[in-house]
């Protein structure tokens, strides 16, 4: 029996002026990543808030969550870039692995898609991300938030490839914390994945889920470096 694919999408909270520094650690993580045999995705951006501009994004994605925990993270290309970034401080308030300026979250992938073989811009490695947290008001009510993700999912799957429409749309379902689900969503430019927020259809699953959720959080972020949705090492045609 497979497994469904296991995502962590990840904030790290860089110090002041630290974002060079971060793009020049993750140029050996990203080519690593692509190397790994339960690899699936390694996609980074930076925060496109004013308030954050030294914040990272990252979507890790892997066939089997022993990817994430015993294998990206036990590589030796791993252990020396995170090495390098507590000797050059690029956290905000600590260093080391354990600082809370990494903040994780945990999913297995519940719908959507993250890319789409007939988009000319599938694998673009400066697309826009924004990720969308969703809290049900109760832990038992988050399915219902999760079918209506994926209800609105299905709807932008079905549109024609265009200069504007969304290259990723995953359903995210957390896996520690219960009221959590995530839409990660994906477009070429800001200002198109901007007016996806926009639309007639995003608006009208915001109404949908105001009853159903206790709190959301809108980020966006520009992407710089990684891949996605890639096949297993070796499987390659």
């Amino acid at each position: 029996m497979s497994c469904p694919l296991f995502f962590v999408v990840a904030r790290v909270v860089g110090s002041d002026g630290s974002l060079e520094k971060w793009k020049e650690r993750l140029v050996a993580l990203c080519a690593v990543s692509a190397t790994e045999p339960l690899g699936n995705s390694y996609y980074w951006g930076h925060d496109l808030s004013a308030s954050s501009p030294d914040t990272l994004w990252g979507l890790e994605g892997y066939t089997h969550p022993a990817g994430f925990f015993l294998g990206h993270t036990s590589t030796d290309v791993f252990k020396r870039e995170m090495r390098l970034a507590d000797e050059q401080k690029l956290l905000k308030t600590a260093q080391g692995i354990g600082s809370p300026d990494y903040d994780l979250h945990h999913y297995d992938l519940a719908g959507g898609w993250l890319k789409r073989e007939d988009d000319p811009g599938k694998d673009s490695r400066d697309s826009a991300v924004a990720v969308l947290h969703f809290w049900a008001v109760e832990e038992g009510g988050r399915e219902e938030v999760v079918r209506s993700l994926e209800g609105f999912g299905k709807a932008q799957r079905g549109r024609e490839v265009g200069e504007g429409e969304l290259q990723s749309c995953a359903v995210l379902r957390e896996v520690m914390d219960r009221s959590l689900a995530t839409l990660w969503l994906r477009a070429k430019t800001q200002e198109h994945l901007k007016s996806h927020l926009e639309t007639q259809e995003y608006k009208a699953l915001l109404a949908t889920l105001q009853p159903l959720t206790v709190r959301t959080e809108t980020h966006l972020s520009q992407v710089f470096n990684g891949h996605i949705d890639q096949p297993p090492t070796g499987t390659e045609a």
